[in-house]
């Protein structure tokens, strides 16, 4: 509990002289106290069904014909304003965009597409805009880049590194195209690199600006141009992570160990708070600390090389483990390396194919969502047992993998997979799969890019200025969830301490401020706080308290006491402490 407050002068209860020392209360400026939080915060999971059903597919491209087949991992957020409300925001109905090509021509020109993610609209498709265009197996990413309102969607250009496309009303137009780097399975990535609000570029080991202009090159590893940025060393700023080195925005070398420059993602393996840097390549999944104080490798049965490791809780231990697939098998390893389990699939295209986690019927058990050459499968993450087989997918694969996001904006969680057919019959485009009694539990509305990871942007497709540490809170990497934390995660409001300033007890008025404090696991955004009459919206985090505004009182207007009060969330663990009442403090 917030101990009494006054600017320069003790608190008593009995006052009779001006005891005043300032002219207004520090609350707005001070920063939030910590409050204690209570762990079993948490709510009764409401457990769905399983029972998988195709909900639509998108197989013909009506505004580039033949422009159908898919090859990469698809991205997904918002780029229209569907409910005319003049913002886009996670209010609307997402969209799904992706590099298609034609006749088994993958590595040659595509369009970039998007899509409603509802299935209804093809927003836009074609092989160039404003004269530049992507690869046909290009990785599409997804965020506004310079906070205004307009999101941007880049890929691997086919005469540039990246090229960027700025998207309004619907329609496409070019920001700008950067670098000479090409690579026709590129998957760029956004990220806040120097925390002044516009988001830079990554692709590969370069750096660009928000508008195209090049930060910085790395010397050592690109990361099979699938790289990404998270702060590694704690220093405030965010670092490139590649498949063997982790650069500083400019390119220079934080570290690097020479090895196989493989695909890469983080996580929290030792617990100690800061992450690990994690890789698959060369027939082999390999964690390590920066430091070289927590280190394993092993090898990923079943030949192959390894594509894009999944880092989850798979097992439900409370601790990440790492799901990858290879030539012939899907292996989770466990936090020490060892294996949990592994299953047979089929993957001679290439062995490099992807993973996403999520836990569908919020029954605290994970799945695997994963897509071979003929099969999209769920495996159970703890044990393996497969739980779905559906038939009728096809792709000659690359590094693409199935995506979890509720893309359909209706409260439950649908898989996105992308198909092809150059190689093998089945299906082309995208289908989208869902619950048949919609009771799978909610996923955020966006996906935004390869190197996805919950904290790397915001559900209007924000590039967040201070990237919250994913391996806090989630620890977990290409898996789906909440931006809040676990989805039976609770707040609990609570009003704390009064805080007293301008005590002018001989003229009966005072100016005061309120704590209020969160003791739940979940932070929570516009709450309505009512002091008296006057009522303010505030946000606050899990263990923090913020102060309300100031609030100049006569004792008139106090009566016999002030009472305040939080407005009380359903979904709350408590309703004892949303109020309080507090009398004047001058008699």
């Amino acid at each position: 509990m917030l101990l009494l407050l006054l600017a320069c002068s003790d608190y008593e209860l009995a006052q009779s002289a001006d005891v005043s020392a300032g002219d207004s209360c520090p609350s707005l400026d001070r920063d939030p106290y910590a409050v204690t939080v209570d762990d079993t915060c948490i709510a009764e999971p409401t457990v769905g069904t399983f029972d998988p059903v195709i909900e639509w597919q998108w197989d013909s491209n009506p505004l580039a014909p033949g422009y159908d087949d898919i090859m990469s991992t698809a991205a997904i957020g918002n780029l229209t304003d569907d409910d005319g409300d003049g913002d886009i925001d996670d209010d609307d109905i997402p969209d799904i965009v992706f590099a298609t090509f034609s006749g088994g021509a993958y590595t040659s020109p595509g369009a970039i597409t998007a899509i409603s993610g509802d299935g209804t609209v093809t927003l836009f498709s074609s092989l160039t805009i404003d004269g530049h265009g992507i690869y046909g197996s290009s990785g599409i990413a997804i965020g506004d880049l310079e906070g205004d309102g307009i999101p941007e969607v880049c890929g691997a250009g086919t005469a540039a590194s990246v090229v960027c496309y700025s998207v309004r009303d619907g329609r496409a137009e070019l920001k700008w195209a950067a670098g000479t780097d090409l690579y026709y399975v590129g998957c760029p990535s956004l990220a806040d690199m120097d925390g002044d609000g516009l988001s830079e570029v990554i692709m590969g080991r370069s750096v660009y600006d928000f508008q195209g202009n090049l930060v910085g090159t790395g010397e050592y590893g690109v990361g099979r141009y699938m790289t990404f940025a998270v702060d590694m060393d704690a220093d405030g700023q965010l670092e490139v992570v590649s498949g063997n080195a982790v650069y500083e925005a400019d390119g220079t070398a934080l570290w690097t160990d020479g090895g196989t420059d493989g695909i890469p993602a983080v996580a929290d393996f030792d617990l100690d708070g800061r992450p690990e840097h994690v890789r698959a390549g060369g027939g082999a999944v390999t964690v390590q600390s920066l430091d070289g104080s927590f280190y394993w490798e092993t090898t990923i049965p079943g030949g192959g090389t390894g594509g894009p490791p999944t880092v989850a809780d798979f097992d439900g231990d409370g601790l990440p483990e790492v799901g990858v697939a290879a030539l012939s098998y899907y292996t989770v390893f466990d936090t020490d390396g060892a294996i949990l389990w592994s299953n047979p699939v089929s993957d001679y295209s290439s062995s490099v194919t992807g993973s996403a986690v999520f836990d569908f019927e919020a029954d605290g058990d994970a799945e695997v969502v994963y897509a071979d050459e003929h099969t999209l499968w769920i495996f159970e993450g703890a044990t393996g047992a497969v739980l779905m087989a559906q038939e009728g997918h096809a792709s000659g694969t690359l590094f693409e993998y199935p995506l979890v996001a509720d893309v359909d904006n209706d409260g439950s969680t649908e898989i996105i997979v992308t198909s092809n057919d150059y190689a093998y019959a089945g299906w082309n485009g995208v289908t989208v799969i869902g619950d048949a009694n919609a009771s799978w539990a909610p996923a955020r509305p966006i996906w935004n890019q390869f190197a996805y990871h919950i904290s790397n942007v915001e559900n209007d497709g924000g590039v967040p200025q201070v990237q919250t540490e994913n391996w806090l809170t989630w620890n977990s990497f290409r898996a789906g969830g909440t931006e809040l934390g676990p989805s039976n995660w609770l707040p609990d409001l609570a009003v704390g301490g009064i805080d007293l300033c301008d005590v002018e007890c001989d003229r009966d008025e005072v100016v005061v401020s309120f704590a209020i404090e969160n003791r739940g696991l979940l932070p929570v955004e516009e709450h309505r706080v009512e002091v008296g009459e006057g009522r303010e919206v505030l946000d606050i985090g899990s263990g923090d308290a913020v102060y309300t505004q100031e609030y100049r009182r006569t004792k008139d207007e106090w009566g016999e006491s002030l009472t305040v009060s939080v407005e009380a969330l359903s979904n709350e663990c408590g309703l004892s402490d949303n109020s309080r009442s507090f009398t004047w403090p001058c008699d």
